[in-house]
């Protein structure tokens, strides 16, 4: 004997839903093809779906009332997702506002030495392009280092003169 309900019972001479049918769409015992096509019908027949919404209200209230409140979890998930959307576009624009400045930085100061070498080309033979990206990538940590070791100058800079007006604060003080 089969657990699921017979497809060639689910629909009248008419074209409707048959009561068994309904039923075991109810009962959840209509295979996957079954509950496709029960549920296509449910979408474009009033007739049907009136009699379904029928059968349901008459279930049971215990039936009707859902067995846990999931309204704490999914709004913990809301939560959960909005904060994982905000955190991931401040992240990117941070990244990006880094990566312009020092883009910035090393052009505006020409830090940036892309030069390569005039070579004579009757003796000497042209650079790969291998040995080009290389110059290049070259230049841009070299100019990358100068923009820290700049940074970090100007930062200290700045905590000595904290500590020099710090310090003369406190000796007028006393």
């Amino acid at each position: 004997m089969s657990l699921f309900f017979d497809n060639n019972k689910l629909f009248d001479a008419e074209g409707h839903l048959t009561d068994d049918g309904l039923y075991a769409l109810k009962d959840g015992t209509l295979d996957d093809l079954g509950a496709l096509e029960a549920a296509e019908h449910l979408t474009f027949c009033d007739y049907c779906l009136l009699r379904y919404t029928a059968l349901i209200d008459a279930a049971p209230e215990c039936l009707k009332t859902p067995m846990r409140d999931l309204i704490p979890q999914v709004q913990n998930l809301m939560r959960l997702r909005r904060f994982r959307i905000m955190t991931n576009r401040y992240v990117s624009t941070a990244a990006a506002v880094a990566l312009a400045f020092m883009m910035w930085r090393c052009i505006s100061i020409g830090a940036v030495d892309i030069t390569v070498p005039q070579l004579n080309q009757a003796t000497e033979p042209r650079p790969s392009f291998g040995q080009t990206v290389s110059t290049v990538v070259g230049g841009f940590y070299k100019s990358l280092d100068n923009a820290c070791r700049d940074f970090t100058l100007v930062a200290q800079s700045g905590i000595d003169q904290l500590k020099t007006q710090n310090g003369s604060t406190t000796a007028q003080g006393d």
